[in-house]
């Protein structure tokens, strides 16, 4: 673990500050303070970006320091604790933009190294479509949008979620978005716990209907060494994503429960479920289903519709979620 101090610049049309305000561990402070070192580091991360740093050259700038074990866990750790103060603040600047901008550094007190905010997550991308033809052909979207039941309108409200969460940095809320994708799409009631349908398509088929599955299709996916570990491990992970998301709810999110490399592997376990139910779900709209009493009956069928279940178990979600693991360990 080392101690990192991380500012940001807050977004144009914010706030500018004459003097130096501190709240608990989190400095606000003018644009005055900052050193010549971090005024020229700041000035080629707005190069750097495509922005112009005189829209951001007199706002206020947020800096708090932080014990993490890497760039990317002291950033999203800072986040949080700048939200808290900046929810509170905004309350006295109600038309200023009280947000990040995407100038900022992150310093090693340890070693006096100043970094740039470095990504490597997913970034959107342009894509480039080919033309078809001069006549739009009616595909799979068209006859979604034309559905009008409860689980076409479950399948849109959980994309929904899910583009947000696709586009959300803060990995916390990443996290619940995902988990609301999959309420919207899966949840019948307030009790009703969804975290053995999400193992259905995750590869675990469970439960009762689980003896309607082909016993050939199921030795199959028993034939990798480590598929009964995650599917003993699973209910617990997904039962500590549910406990997250109450958590959150009801008491906010800010305060980290978990340790980032648990994070990860609740995010992992979320995008592979994400979309294999989607997928799911829109496999069943496509054969004429129509609530999700009749998706939960059906589970079986829909589960062997897959073909590609068995590789897709085995190659990409055992393997990536062994991969997250194995990464945990190294960090520990």
């Amino acid at each position: 673990m080392s101690a990192f101090l991380v500012v940001r610049i807050l977004q144009s049309q914010s706030v500018y500050l004459p003097h130096t305000l501190v709240y608990s561990e989190v400095e606000l402070r003018g644009p005055s303070a900052d050193t010549s070192e971090e005024s020229s580091f700041f000035e080629s991360v707005a190069k750097k970006s495509y922005l112009d740093y005189n829209h951001y050259k007199l706002c206020a700038r947020i800096a708090t320091i932080v014990n993490a074990s890497n760039i990317a866990d002291a950033l999203n750790i800072a986040e949080n604790i700048f939200s808290e103060v900046m929810d509170v603040i905004s309350i006295n600047f109600p038309i200023s933009n009280f947000n990040l901008s995407p100038i900022g550094l992150v310093k090693n007190l340890d070693s006096g190294a100043i970094h740039h905010m470095n990504d490597d997550s997913f970034k959107p991308s342009t894509t480039f479509m080919l033309q078809q033809g001069m006549i739009q052909k009616y595909d799979n979207d068209h006859y979604l949008l034309s559905r009008d039941n409860e689980l076409s309108k479950r399948y849109l409200r959980s994309l929904h979620w899910f583009r947000n969460a696709k586009h959300e940095n803060n990995k916390q809320l990443k996290i619940l978005f995902y988990w609301f994708a999959l309420e919207a799409l899966l949840k019948e009631n307030e009790s009703d716990n969804i975290s053995g349908m999400i193992r259905w398509f995750l590869g675990f088929p469970n439960g009762k209907n689980s003896q309607d599955v082909s016993l050939h299709l199921i030795k199959n996916l028993e034939l990798h060494e480590r598929y009964h570990y995650w599917k003993k491990k699973l209910p617990s992970v997904l039962d500590q994503i549910r406990e997250f998301r109450n958590n959150s709810v009801h008491h906010g999110f800010r305060n980290i429960e978990f340790a980032s490399s648990e994070l990860d592997l609740f995010c992992q376990v979320m995008v592979l479920s994400v979309s294999r139910c989607q997928g799911a779900v829109r496999n069943a709209i496509n054969n004429n289903i129509t609530s999700i009493s009749e998706f939960k009956e059906y589970i079986p069928d829909i589960f062997e519709l897959n073909t590609h279940v068995i590789n897709d178990t085995h190659g990409t979600i055992i393997y990536s979620l062994e991969e997250k693991v194995k990464y945990a360990h190294i960090l520990n």
